[in-house]
């Protein structure tokens, strides 16, 4: 008998994507039907920490999106397929380039996305990213991640796949100089069709002005997926 379809979610940015948070009891709870794609490209289920780009991985707001969209699709299975890796620029999420050396994050995302197409199909992509840049000030931001987003869909031959792209802590240090990015986010998720931007507006870092607590990236993970609805009910399309 063939093996049940999965309605696929691809996680990619840097580490408030992978997960930072820490695991708590609740992370690491079996919720059947909800599977992520390993390392070596096997699903399993879909535990904390979903990523494996750093010692350090923990919680994150994919597993939470992924439940919640699980009971909405009933009688179907979910598929998260981490791809994030911490301290990524949005110049690295180009083909063909490395961010540390010997990782090609948006070669390795398209990889690791085709795979998973074999068991089923996309219904999202989640997107955390934006801390590397805030530091360098980058003004190019919304050109850069408008850009992403096309040559994604493009790749995978999914021109409407909605695309959540979430905004930055207010809890980062001063020098980072969020709100430029958060505007940048905003201005790019409101010139693309299917694009939708997710505040994190109130939530809590875990004590070093960078990363999600875990309890806030469960609850980022619930606002990604509110947008998520937003962005897909009839009355938008």
């Amino acid at each position: 008998m063939p093996a049940q379809k999965k309605v696929l979610v691809l996680l990619i940015g840097q580490s408030n994507m992978a997960g930072r948070g820490e695991i708590e009891p609740e992370d690491c709870q079996e919720i059947p039907g909800l599977f992520k794609l390993s390392a070596d490209l096997s699903w399993e289920s879909a535990l904390e920490p979903l990523h494996f780009d750093h010692p350090r991985v923990g919680t994150g707001p994919g597993r939470t999106f992924g439940k919640l969209l699980l009971q909405h699709r009933p009688g179907y299975q979910v598929g998260l397929v981490p791809s994030a890796v911490g301290g990524s620029p949005i110049s690295a999420w180009r083909p063909g380039e490395q961010f540390p050396a010997g990782v090609y994050p948006y070669d390795n995302a398209l990889r690791r996305a085709q795979a998973a197409r074999r068991e089923g199909e996309f219904a999202a992509v989640l997107w955390h990213q934006g801390e590397a840049d805030a530091k360098k000030q980058n003004r190019d931001y919304q050109r850069e991640l408008r850009n992403l987003i096309l040559r994604l869909r493009g790749d995978l031959a999914l021109p409407a796949l909605p695309f959540l792209c979430g905004g930055l802590g207010d809890f980062l240090a001063p020098d980072y100089g969020a709100e430029p990015i958060n505007d940048a986010t905003r201005a790019a998720a409101a010139e693309l069709p299917q694009v939708g931007y997710v505040s994190s507006q109130g939530l809590k870092d875990k004590g070093d002005q960078l990363h999600f607590s875990a309890a806030s990236a469960r609850e980022f993970g619930r606002r990604y997926f509110e947008a998520f609805l937003a962005l897909t009910s009839p009355r938008n399309n």
